[in-house]
């Protein structure tokens, strides 16, 4: 399989014995989950969501760290791990070169989901493989589902004012250079491109760019106005909707499927991790929090 996508969630967890230290909300095969990381989680998503159950806040919560631990522990007992120069990768790639981690909770729960998608990817990926029939008999199947709609091929000027964008219909319906004038006056950033933009469909952007499709090729615009300024369109050619073959989307039937099977193998895969692993819940120290 060329590419696979793995996307781990929370399993849901019945809890067994109770114990009776304070200090943590429940103990997986040793390993204590603390009550204040609890108790953080409960009141962040108390205060995102306040017309939430408290008492269904705190299960959901507990069964999502108690999850997240049993595969933890797993991924410890095979020797898989992540390195804070990976860590860091990653959040670069979330957040950018510029970004700062100023939270060290933050870098953790990133090093988390890392090592519990590592370990996952490792056992499921092999198993997730979708053979080549399937492929073909999805797509057959979905194939409406594929078809690219009709897009525009567009150059634009955009700037801030309805009376500039007006003074500068002249020039143009006189054959001035469109590219030239959009590197020159527009406000958005495709502009030292000459205005170019990437072929879009109906619907794909806001409102006003769907009106482009109202355009012969070579036309140009009035100025229309956006949330972003006021625009000048030249409508530069139309590309017709079309059916892409097999062979052109077999990689991204594959990815679809993929995840499909490895969401299943993952359900199963976490309940047998949960069937094997001791679980205690400080049941006295919950009943505090709910």
């Amino acid at each position: 399989m060329k590419r696979t996508i793995l996307l781990l969630g929370s399993l849901v967890l019945a809890c067994g014995p109770a114990a009776s230290n304070d200090a943590w909300v429940a103990d997986v095969d040793g390993v204590k989950i603390p009550a204040a990381e609890l108790r953080r989680l409960v009141d962040q998503r108390l205060e995102d969501s306040p017309d939430a159950s408290r008492d269904d806040v705190v299960t959901d919560e507990l069964n999502r760290l108690v999850s997240e631990q049993v595969v933890l522990n797993y991924a410890a007992k095979a020797g898989v791990s992540v390195s804070e120069a990976e860590v860091a990768k990653r959040l670069r790639e979330l957040h950018g070169e510029e970004w700062k981690d100023d939270d060290p909770r933050y870098r953790d729960a990133v090093r988390r989901e890392m090592i519990a998608d590592r370990i996952a990817l490792i056992e499921l990926a092999p198993r997730a493989q979708v053979p080549e029939s399937a492929l073909r008999a999805y797509f057959e199947e979905h194939r409406a589902e594929y078809m690219q709609p009709e897009k525009a091929q567009v150059r634009q000027i955009v700037v801030a004012e309805r009376a500039k964008a007006e003074s500068l219909l002249a020039p143009l319906a006189s054959g001035a250079d469109f590219a030239a004038l959009a590197r020159e006056h527009s406000l958005a950033p495709e502009a030292p491109a000459g205005g170019e933009l990437p072929p879009f469909a109906r619907g794909e952007l806001p409102e006003a760019f769907d009106r482009v499709f109202e355009l012969a090729p070579g036309q140009i615009s009035a100025a229309i106005e956006s949330p972003y300024g006021f625009h000048i369109f030249l409508l530069e050619r139309k590309l017709p909707a079309r059916e892409p073959s097999f062979d052109e989307l077999r990689d991204k039937v594959e990815m679809e499927l993929a995840q499909r099977n490895l969401e299943e193998l993952r359900r199963e895969w976490l309940r047998g991790l949960r069937k094997s692993a001791e679980i205690q819940p400080n049941e006295r120290l919950l009943e505090t929090l709910r």
